[in-house]
């Protein structure tokens, strides 16, 4: 995590010479599903929000960093109905290419990152309950801002997150899509 905190800071401080330097903050939510079948059948899909910040290095190209947390699932499992919680949040950095038609932007959208994930079962039959990790992701994406003045936008996006996780030696996919709606600011 500190590597990429540390890169993400390398990168924005390397654009301190950009002639089109404008930064954008916004705040997504949305609907997300689990590509794992599985899991999918225990814990449902499920809402996610994601903040996020990037700065414009020339006018049609961003780079950023987004956060996406909210999927936390509580369920019965087994054959005892243990009571379990799979919690799933993340942090990206991304690059962000599209051209602006007007007040419309569609764009193309890519990054990687680090996922976190934990899988806690309450149940006296099994040594090891819990599962605390993370595991490196990427996504892709396209969507659209839509300017509503000088400083206010709206925003859609639909992403793929790819995440593969192996708790208790057993690989499952915890990535999945993303319909996302947002508002955002331009500064």
């Amino acid at each position: 995590m500190k590597k990429t905190a540390l890169f993400l800071a390398c990168l924005f401080a390397g654009t301190g010479a950009a002639a089109a330097q404008t930064w954008e903050a916004g705040l997504s939510g949305g609907y997300r599903t689990i590509k794992d079948a599985t899991l999918k059948s225990v814990y449902g899909n499920g809402f996610v929000y994601a903040p996020y910040l990037s700065l414009a290095v020339s006018p049609s190209l961003r780079i950023g960093a987004e956060y996406e947390a909210g999927y936390a699932k509580d369920a019965k499992i087994g054959i005892f109905q243990d009571p379990s919680t799979l919690d799933v949040r993340g942090f990206h950095v991304f690059v962000q290419y599209g051209e602006r038609i007007g007040r419309i932007q569609p764009y193309l959208k890519v990054g990687a990152g680090i996922f976190s994930y934990k899988l806690d079962i309450q149940t006296p039959t099994l040594s090891a309950n819990r599962v605390d990790s993370t595991d490196i992701s990427f996504f892709v994406g396209a969507g659209l801002h839509a300017r509503l003045n000088r400083l206010l936008f709206l925003a859609a996006e639909l992403k793929y997150v790819a995440l593969w996780a192996d708790p208790f030696d057993d690989q499952v996919d915890l990535g999945g899509l993303r319909a996302l709606l947002g508002i955002g600011l331009v500064f």
